[in-house]
């Protein structure tokens, strides 16, 4: 997973899919950016998320995102990361995580005075994988 050195949360990898680009192929992307490793094994879909927010374009009614997670393996070793700005300002590192204690600091964090957006979204995937271990 990715951890947030300044919030102090857990996030898996991931991000947009760029034009012409499988899922497998940007997800293998986004692992070689935020981790710094390969993507080893790309799996089966564990399924997707969709959430619906205020749009901060003012053409817009309604902003969708849809988050697809799939099981897959990374590799063991963590090199350079290739992170965007607000990555590198959140302080994202990749790290090796038991998940029921991702799962117990995300939710301490929700309280928060400002927890992330995709904070909710997590914890929710996570509880999911966790029922299915």
């Amino acid at each position: 997973m990715i951890y947030s050195a300044k919030v102090g949360d857990y996030k898996f990898p991931g991000g947009g899919v760029d034009a012409g680009e499988s899922h497998e192929q940007a997800l293998a992307r986004e692992v070689r950016e935020e981790c710094g490793t390969a993507l080893v094994e790309f799996g089966e879909s564990l399924g997707a998320v969709i959430e619906y927010a205020a749009p901060i374009e003012t053409d817009f009614d309604v902003f969708r995102m849809i988050s697809h997670y799939y099981f897959c393996r990374a590799g063991d070793d963590f090199g350079a990361q290739k992170l965007d700005e607000y990555e590198r300002d959140l302080g994202f590192q990749p790290v090796w995580v038991d998940i029921d204690l991702a799962i117990s600091t995300n939710r301490s964090l929700l309280d928060s005075q400002s927890p992330p957006d995709w904070l909710r979204r997590e914890i929710f995937v996570l509880e999911h994988i966790r029922r299915l271990l």
